[in-house]
């Protein structure tokens, strides 16, 4: 079995496994092999690809709280009963199982995966009946039977008889008491009578107290209520034991068919761990190629800190069959190698992939020759261990494999390396393999720029900061960088200047072209990135200035319209109340005319009229370029600055119209319409930044909704976004109380906020 431990696989699978809930599930994913079958690895991308698209459309499936209960089964089978704790835990299983087959049946697509839950085999009137006798506690319930209610209310009244003589014979012999209390022995109700009076009430003794000097006497006014009692509790066992034994032979006729639901939720689990894994990184799930070849854009390595990895975009593509990376020591050709060989075997695993493209081919396998796998037992150096496994991967390959090796045989002498180097790519190339090779030599290099079949690729280093970028570059020569890394490092300048001599005697003028070669590629990409920040930055204030020209646009409007309607407003009251106040004054048979002249009146001035009043702070303006309405914040001399909807515009005195203070006595007061507000709020896949900004913003407005309480759906993953979510919630001083939704409602995946009232 090959664990590809070398390209870093067993760690992505543990960071899978935390999403899984079920130990089980678990252990499948630890134990998963890469199989290289295509209609296996079609089946776990569809898989993976169906469950992180219902996760994509805001479901929650959840798996918490399934166990495997197979032991119990296997005991039912067997005949032993189970207890009442058992066979609950059995009744949970059946629950999950029917939850779930509901939730993907209400489903509204066509899903592969819902042949799990289609599979599921649900038997309710078996279950049924462990619900109607076993309360959540895994305790019989008491009248679940008959017979049970019938002894435990017999039980319940002999017991209220004992209680009540034994109480009357602790007050009328107090005085014979070395306590008054009441004792149990052997579930008789006794007293701790002294020795000196121990014999006086008849019945039958049960030992002595610790100090000797009285005993527990059940005296024979008790006997009769004693027996009555204990007859009474052993009924009411051995209907319990009845119960539970009948309920143990129902389970064991059910036992085949639910071990098989178990196993179908298990894999289900396993399915949904990968696609949350996935959807907490914004992950895909590549697409099969036809041929050999394949293409990964802008994709990331899921093991660098994600605000520290770069991300790359690698392909192979005809006419090349594999690929050659140059570049300086600690500069990304290994993390390039293992990336490659990862996305493909995770592709082959249903794991999604950090991208926002993938298109891979189907291998017969993917061979890997990475790091030092010198081994002291068998006295093998790192050159025979290195060649041992190459000449391993030659014999295995075949025209339908990858090959990835790391540093083409190191470890001897460089020109004898450099010669099996050449004959092994050789030997690939016959073989017909796919192949991803890295390496620092300068042959090898030189062979691959002329080979039509090879694409010649690097790892980029800025010369200016003597550190590598890990940018891959296609089409590409890259540098060892030696000497210039180690000029980081030695502090003796002649050192370095020796070592520049000795390399500039054995440079050929091939070398030379290919160094300088390099170099200009490293410095182009150098000045590319800097062109591609700026044109991103460019980009940026661009959107930004956008966005804010549309808000002034809309702003304006609204602002334009606002103000007609409140000068018309204005107006028709004007009009009204002068009207009104003729009509005191003069006939009726004039007011038509009257009515004409105040219409002229008032309309004339009021549309067209300049106002010339003095311009001051805290006067509502409008400016003449942009017909922006505003109110003045400041002036200085000629400048001033305008506040239009929170934004500061600087203009100047002579582009600003001053507007008029409409004052009336009817003033309306409008009150903003409430907008109806959801009772819950989904901030799965959100960072944390982002889902605190939303989940304040929406808990404000339903709490001016008046809802009573609401549903914040953030999903369980690593819970860093519903701890960072609730410290907020206890800052927030109009919430009462919040915590974790019910079974139903998503369990801790889920907050439940509840206001004050």
């Amino acid at each position: 079995m090959n664990d590809y431990r070398s390209l870093d696989l067993p760690i992505i699978k543990n960071r899978i496994a935390e999403y899984a809930s079920i130990s089980e599930a678990k252990e499948y994913i630890f134990n998963q092999e890469v199989i290289f079958n295509p209609l296996v690895i079609k089946n776990n991308i569809i898989e993976t690809k169906e469950a992180l698209a219902i996760l994509n459309d805001g479901f929650i499936v959840n798996f918490d709280g399934i166990n495997n209960v197979g032991e119990y089964f296997d005991k039912a089978d067997k005949g032993i009963t189970l207890n009442g704790i058992e066979l609950l835990k059995i009744l949970v299983l059946h629950n999950h199982c029917s939850r779930l087959k509901k939730q993907f049946t209400n489903f509204d697509k066509e899903l592969h995966i819902r042949d799990y839950t289609d599979s599921l085999v649900i038997d309710n009137s078996v279950f049924l009946k462990i619900e109607n006798c076993i309360d959540n506690n895994g305790e019989i319930k008491l009248d679940c039977t008959d017979e049970l209610r019938r002894v435990c209310k017999e039980l319940e009244s002999a017991e209220k008889s004992l209680y009540s003589r034994a109480y009357q014979f602790v007050d009328k012999h107090m005085s014979s008491l070395q306590e008054p209390s009441l004792f149990e022995r052997n579930n008789r109700v006794v007293f701790l009578i002294k020795n000196s009076d121990k014999n006086k009430y008849g019945g039958y003794a049960y030992g002595s107290s610790s100090s000797g000097l009285a005993s527990y006497v059940e005296p024979s006014v008790m006997v009769e209520l004693n027996n009555k009692r204990i007859q009474l509790l052993e009924a009411k066992e051995d209907e319990i034991n009845r119960i539970l034994k009948h309920l143990t032979y129902v389970v064991s006729g059910v036992s085949s068919m639910y071990r098989n639901n178990f196993e179908s939720l298990v894999k289900l689990n396993v399915i949904f761990a990968k696609a949350t894994y996935g959807y907490a990184r914004n992950g895909i799930m590549a697409d099969i190629s036809q041929d050999q070849y394949f293409e990964y854009s802008d994709i990331c390595h899921p093991l660098i800190n994600e605000k520290k990895v770069i991300s790359n975009s690698y392909r192979l593509y005809s006419p090349y069959k594999g690929i050659v990376i140059s570049g300086s020591n600690t500069g990304g050709k290994t993390v390039s190698l293992k990336l490659i060989g990862l996305a493909t075997v995770c592709t082959y695993l249903g794991i999604p992939l950090i991208a926002s493209k993938a298109i891979v081919p189907i291998y017969d396998d993917v061979l890997v020759d990475i790091d030092d796998n010198q081994s002291i037992q068998d006295s093998l150096s790192t050159f025979s261990s290195h060649i041992t496994n190459i000449d391993q991967i030659l014999s295995k390959a075949s025209d339908k494999s990858l090959i990835l090796i790391d540093e083409l045989v190191s470890g001897t002498d460089p020109k004898q390396a450099q010669a099996i180097s050449l004959a092994i790519i050789d030997k690939i190339k016959e073989i017909g393999a796919s192949f991803v090779i890295t390496t620092h030599y300068d042959e090898i290099k030189n062979y691959s720029y002329n080979d039509d079949s090879i694409l010649l690729s690097a790892v980029s280093f800025n010369m200016e900061t003597l550190s590598p970028t890990y940018h891959y570059l296609e089409n590409a020569v890259g540098s060892s960088n030696a000497l210039e890394i180690a000029s980081r490092y030695i502090s003796d300048k002649n050192i370095i200047d020796k070592a520049h001599y000795y390399l500039d005697l054995k440079q050929t003028k091939e070398d030379e072209l290919i160094n300088k070669l390099a170099k200009q590629i490293e410095e182009t990409s150098i000045e590319k990135e800097k062109l591609d920040n700026l044109q991103e930055e460019n980009r940026l204030l661009k959107e930004q200035l956008d966005a804010k020209l549309k808000s002034f646009d809309s702003e304006k409007s609204i602002m334009r319209e606002n103000y007609l309607k409140e000068l018309s407003d204005f107006i028709e009251n004007e009009k009204k109340k002068t009207i009104s106040r003729l009509q005191n004054l003069h006939s009726s048979k004039d007011i038509n005319k009257i009515e004409e002249v105040v219409q002229e009146s008032i309309a004339k001035p009021v549309v067209s009229e300049e106002i010339e009043e003095k311009i001051e702070v805290g006067d509502n303006v409008r400016i003449n370029d942009n017909e922006q309405i505003g109110t003045i914040v400041e002036i200085r001399n000629n400048n001033v600055v305008v506040n239009v909807r929170g934004i500061n515009v600087k203009t100047t005195i002579n582009n600003l119209k001053k507007m008029p203070k409409i004052k009336t006595n009817d003033t309306k007061i409008i009150k903003p319409k409430v907008a109806r507000v959801s009772s819950e709020l989904n901030l799965v896949g959100q960072r944390v930044e982002d889902g605190l900004i939303l989940m304040e913003e929406y808990l404000d407005k339903a709490n001016a909704s008046s809802l009573s309480s609401v549903k914040i759906i953030h999903g369980i993953g690593t819970g860093t976004l519903r701890s960072a979510l609730r410290e907020r919630m206890k800052k927030i001083k109009y919430i009462d109380k919040y915590h974790d939704g019910d079974f139903y409602d998503g369990g801790s995946a889920v907050t439940i906020v509840e206001f004050k009232k």
